[in-house]
C-alpha cells in the first residue's frame, strides 16, 4: 500500500513537471509547432515515456489550457470572497488586478491557454469554452452588480463590456508592460479607463 502511494505521488509530481514545462513550450512556439519530440526533450524523457501520464499531445495541451482557467477562476472567486461587503466598482477593480496578476506571475498556464485558445481542435475548444463560461458568469454578476446600484449607466450593453474588460486584460500578454508598471498597476489604469472615462470635464 505504500509503495503504490509513493507511486502515485511520483506520477503527479512527473506529471505536473511535464505540464508545467509543456506550457512554458506553449508561450514560446505556440500550439503548431510544438511537437511531441520538443515536449519530450524539455522533460528529458523519451517521447513515448510521456503516453504514460497523457493520451497525446491533444490531451496534454487540454490539461494545461484548462489549468489556465482554473487558476485565474480561483484565484479571482477567492478574493471576491474576502470582500465580499465591498461596493460593486470595488470589487470589479479587485477582480481585475487579480486576474492580471494571475496571467503575468503566477504561471504559464493561463498564457498557454490565451494564445493557444483558437489553434487547438474545435472539440478542444468546445469544452474549454463551456469551463470558461463559469468564469465568465463572475464578471456578468459583478456587472449586474454595479449596474443595478447605478454605478454604470442603464443603456451600456454589460455583454459588450464584459468582454472589452476581459479581452482588453487577456491582450496584454501580447504587448510588453510599461518596465516600471506592476500588474495591479495596469489594472488600475485600465479601470480607470473602463469606469472613469478619458473624456476631460
Amino acid at each position: 500500500m505504500e509503495a503504490r502511494k509513493k507511486d502515485e505521488r511520483l506520477r503527479d509530481v512527473t506529471r505536473r513537471m511535464i505540464m508545467d514545462r509543456t506550457a512554458r513550450l506553449l508561450v514560446e512556439k505556440g500550439y503548431g509547432t510544438t511537437s511531441l519530440r520538443d515536449i519530450a526533450q524539455a522533460c528529458d524523457m523519451k517521447a513515448g515515456s510521456l503516453y504514460y501520464h497523457f493520451e497525446g499531445k491533444d490531451a496534454l495541451v487540454e490539461a494545461i489550457m484548462a489549468r489556465g482557467v482554473t487558476l485565474v477562476e480561483t484565484a479571482v472567486r477567492g478574493a471576491l470572497d474576502a470582500q465580499a461587503a465591498d461596493e460593486p466598482l470595488a470589487r470589479i477593480k479587485t477582480a481585475m488586478a487579480v486576474h492580471l496578476e494571475t496571467l503575468h506571475d503566477r504561471s504559464d498556464y493561463g498564457s498557454a491557454h490565451i494564445r493557444c485558445f483558437a489553434h487547438v481542435p474545435p472539440e478542444i475548444r468546445q469544452r474549454l469554452r463551456e469551463m470558461r463560461a463559469g468564469y465568465e458568469a463572475i464578471w456578468t454578476e459583478l456587472l449586474q452588480e454595479a449596474k443595478s446600484g447605478g454605478a454604470i449607466a442603464q443603456d451600456i450593453d454589460l455583454h459588450t463590456l464584459k468582454f472589452a474588460l476581459i479581452g482588453m486584460m487577456n491582450w496584454t500578454l501580447e504587448w510588453r508592460l510599461p518596465s516600471d508598471a506592476a500588474p495591479d498597476e495596469i489594472a488600475d489604469r485600465f479601470f480607470c479607463i473602463a469606469f472613469e472615462g478619458v473624456r476631460h470635464g
